[in-house]
């Protein structure tokens, strides 16, 4: 149990800290609130490097539990799955959703999913509020 602990904090820890990279990353390539700029094509751009940034998180969570799973033996996602890495993708990617539709995995991963899926809405939602934040920024008219 607390090997799974520690690699569930490493990876949220991890996850968190890239979204935070992420972010500042984005927040330099934006112009100031004062200036005016093309909001459609800024906020496009934002967009899809944010679904990026969570394609990255999923497969790192996902990578997470393939370790887990086959390297450290703490568990599997279940008899009717693979062990496949694609099938921790999925997993992951459901979990980090939250849309639950994934096996119950047994062992400690069962731990693992829990925080993943914790950890997933946070950042779902830390994103939703920083691209409304980048939709409220000011916009030169009849440019969309």
């Amino acid at each position: 149990m607390l090997l799974s602990i520690v690699l569930t904090v490493f990876l949220v820890l991890t996850v968190v800290a890239f979204r935070y990279w992420v972010m500042s990353q984005l927040l330099r390539l934006l112009p100031d609130e004062d200036e005016v700029h093309s909001h459609f094509f800024r906020s496009l751009t934002v967009l899809i490097l944010l679904v990026c940034a969570h394609v990255v998180e999923i497969l790192y969570f996902a990578a997470g539990f393939y370790a887990a799973s086959d390297w450290l033996d703490l568990g599997s996602l279940g008899d009717s799955i693979g062990n496949e890495f694609m099938d921790f993708f999925y997993h992951s990617a459901v979990t980090y959703s939250s849309l639950g539709m994934s096996e119950i995995p047994t062992g400690h991963l069962r731990f693992m999913t829990a925080l993943e899926s914790l950890t997933g809405i946070i950042i779902l939602t830390w994103s939703a509020t920083f691209f409304y934040s980048v939709m409220g920024r000011n916009r030169r008219p009849n440019c969309d």
